[in-house]
């Protein structure tokens, strides 16, 4: 559904207008007015009550409040004109209650917009101990396995979704400090920057998720429940019923139910796999803005009478006389004072390292021929280049592997390592390789455990999910 068929064409406008601050601080008393409260609805006369008492605190706010040519003086006038702007713009509407009290209702759609801006200001830490936590234990509770997708799957997916996109903040919450190191700061910024990362970042997020959020606690657990969703038929038939009474409603279609469904489980297992490569990138930014920062700031603080501190010195200032004149550029001819502060020239002087070390030149002497008599004809080459082809063909390497396994996805998304043909021991030494092989990143498959022993041909294993990537 399109977005703006549900918002009102003028939605945004008070959030565009001059008094856009003034709008944002007003709704923000509106919507914490309605947290006290059963419903999104209020008495209008509190609201302007509140809001009135809002523009009487604001000493530096201009005298008048002048909107789309209507004019509000006093504080109540302003308070009634920005409830007439909401309402005008689709952000709250009027209600008579049955005593005849006006109530003032927030619309859905503004209250979950509020909520995002108080996200955004506050710049609420996600506790990722508590998501994994809470992912691991809805898959172990028994008793919700009585309707798996409603009390399971969904707020599986919807918790791992939550986390992920947490994680990414993090990692772009790296990356803007490492972009801030670039902007011209005296040093005690960058150090202020430094100890707010450490505090913000560094020693909380970064350092849960290294110690006491670490996944490894829970990730083979979390791993086997979902997999036995897969494949426990009792199970997974039941989430398909609910999938399809939820999302689908009275258009009911089993078999795209089953396939979102599978899709989903096999989504939130890709992202535990994936959850150790984000980790490892904001480890590695971590180290980047650490090492970064430290070294800005000892570029700063450097004033020492030795050649680097003169050096320092100088670019600082040739920085600052770039800064102060904008049509000065880097490349223009350099001052004549400049070249009083410093003169460069090469050096070099004698020592062990100087002295010339010759090659060491090795005689290529000519092959020693063959004994007489030991010759090889054209179909004796060919039998063994043949023979060398084929052992070439047999032999269990990465890239033949990938290339059996490609065959056998041909015109598949995945299948069932129990399926493939297991009649000797070769066959179950290729089926250990093809397992080992897509846990790794350099597969065109991976392999996914299933909650499942099976028994092929004398050979008992625990059963898995071959899947193209």
């Amino acid at each position: 559904m399109n977005l703006f068929n549900i918002l009102p064409e003028s939605f945004f406008k008070p959030l565009n207008s001059k008094y856009k601050s003034i709008y944002v601080d007003c709704l923000m008393i509106i919507y914490d007015t309605y947290r006290s409260e059963l419903s999104f609805g209020v008495e209008r006369d509190i609201l302007v009550s509140k809001l009135e008492q809002y523009f009487d605190d604001q000493l530096e706010f201009e005298q008048v409040f002048e909107e789309d040519e209507e004019t509000a003086v006093n504080s109540k006038e302003k308070a009634n004109l920005v409830l007439r702007k909401l309402k005008e713009c689709g952000w709250i509407e009027y209600e008579t209650a049955s005593d005849y009290k006006t109530m003032v209702n927030l619309k859905d759609y503004a209250s979950t917009m509020i909520e995002s801006f108080i996200k955004i200001t506050r710049q609420d830490e996600l506790e990722y101990q508590s998501l994994i936590s809470q992912i691991h234990a809805t898959l172990l509770n028994q008793d919700a396995y009585v309707k798996p997708y409603e009390y399971i799957i969904k707020r599986v997916h919807e918790n791992t979704e939550e986390l992920i996109v947490g994680l990414k903040k993090l990692n772009t919450n790296i990356k803007q400090y490492i972009e801030k190191l670039t902007n011209d700061k005296p040093v005690n910024e960058v150090l202020d920057d430094l100890f707010k990362y450490q505090n913000e970042i560094g020693s909380k997020a970064f350092h849960r998720i290294k110690t006491s959020d670490h996944i490894s606690r829970f990730r083979i657990s979390i791993r086997e429940n979902l997999s036995r969703i897969l494949n426990d038929e009792n199970i997974f038939r039941k989430a398909v019923e609910g999938y399809m009474e939820i999302e689908m409603g009275d258009k009911k279609d089993r078999l795209a139910a089953e396939q979102n469904l599978r899709q989903m489980v096999l989504g939130v297992l890709r992202a535990f796999e994936n959850y150790d490569d984000i980790v490892k990138e904001i480890e590695e930014k971590h180290k980047k803005y650490w090492q970064s920062s430290v070294a800005r700031a000892k570029f700063l603080i450097s004033n020492t009478n030795n050649a680097e501190g003169k050096i320092i010195t100088i670019l600082k200032y040739m920085a600052q006389k770039f800064n102060m004149d904008e049509e000065t550029n880097m490349y223009d001819e350099m001052d004549e004072e400049f070249h009083e502060l410093f003169r460069m020239f090469p050096q070099s002087w004698l020592g062990h390292e100087s002295v010339y070390t010759e090659r060491i030149t090795r005689e290529v002497s000519p092959p020693s021929k063959l004994a007489a008599g030991i010759d090889f004809s054209d179909e004796e080459r060919q039998e063994i280049k043949n023979r060398l082809v084929e052992k070439q063909k047999n032999k269990l390497s990465r890239k033949n592997i990938n290339e059996y396994v490609a065959k056998l996805l041909e015109d598949k998304q995945s299948v069932v390592a129990s399926s493939l043909p297991l009649e000797t021991k070769r066959d179950f030494i290729k089926l250990i390789l093809i397992y080992l092989y897509g846990k790794g990143p350099a597969a065109k498959y991976r392999s996914v455990d299933m909650d499942k022993r099976v028994v092929v041909n004398k050979f008992e294993f625990k059963d898995f999910l071959i899947e193209r990537r």
